[in-house]
């Protein structure tokens, strides 16, 4: 298969697994009884600015005494509105080793092994995962939870229905947060919105962040959507984009998405 090929498969790809959030992960059993058979679960899951999955595991979950014995896992992504015969429609599994992630105000209490984030940027993480599962900011109430990365995607396995079976490269559906052009434009964007659209935020809040805030301000931006510190209540708002964003389409991609906050709010 040609390169271009691959390219527009892993686009393909990332369009799907951005637009389910459910899936098995597959673990290695750590139990002694079952030690090395595989073990799977149905698990919730979001996706970082590149593509990675991630998912939120208790510390009292088969999953995470696994993992931190064995890294290597399987997330297995199908089409969410399966037809009656699921062989007919498409299924993604993303192969690869997890790592738990921790901020940095909790670095005593990380688990070993863990990649230590500054507070801001294991939030933002925080906040996509949230977007996706709004009630995961109410599950430590219950036990201890952390967020673990596919930090290294070793491959993909794409079926996109009967005939359509392909073995991808991680780089054919990784991409980096800012390409298309957004790394020498992102940030006069992010700029321009907290000078003259601050109300426009506010709309994306309310019609599709799933919080009613007094204000906002854009903290980032990348090709998957905006991240953005609320007031009133304080904290962090991820809203996705419906598609890519890249430098040539930015600007009618916001508008696009503030058009659907407000007409979500009608």
């Amino acid at each position: 298969m040609k390169t271009t090929d691959d390219e527009a498969l892993g686009d393909e790809v990332r369009g799907l697994l951005r637009g389910a959030h459910v899936a098995t992960l597959c673990t290695l059993a750590a139990k002694p009884a079952l030690r090395g058979f595989p073990f799977g679960s149905v698990v919730p899951y979001a996706l970082d600015g590149e593509g990675r999955p991630l998912v939120y595991l208790a510390r009292i979950a088969a999953h995470t005494a696994n993992l931190r014995r064995d890294d290597r896992a399987t997330l297995f992504v199908r089409d969410p509105a399966t037809a009656e015969d699921p062989q007919v429609t498409w299924r993604v599994g993303l192969t690869g080793h997890m790592v738990p992630l921790a901020p940095a105000r909790r670095a005593g209490e990380a688990l070993a092994g863990a990649a230590l984030l500054d507070d801001e940027a294991h939030d933002a993480l925080f906040a996509r995962y949230r977007e996706r599962v709004p009630g995961a900011k109410d599950y430590a109430l219950t036990h201890d939870f952390d967020l673990w990365r596919m930090e290294t995607v070793v491959a993909v396995r794409f079926i996109g229905g009967f005939g359509r079976i392909h073995w991808l490269a991680a780089d054919k559906v990784l991409r980096p947060a800012l390409a298309g052009g957004l790394e020498d434009t992102a940030g006069g964007a992010v700029e321009h919105m907290n000078a003259d659209h601050a109300d426009a935020l506010i709309d994306i809040c309310r019609g599709l962040g799933g919080v009613t805030p007094e204000g906002a301000r854009l903290v980032s931006l990348d090709r998957t959507g905006l991240l953005m510190r609320t007031e009133g209540p304080d904290g962090l708002c991820h809203v996705s984009f419906e598609r890519e964003a890249d430098a040539g389409n930015l600007r009618t991609t916001v508008v696009d998405l503030v058009r659907r906050a407000r007409a979500a709010m009608a």
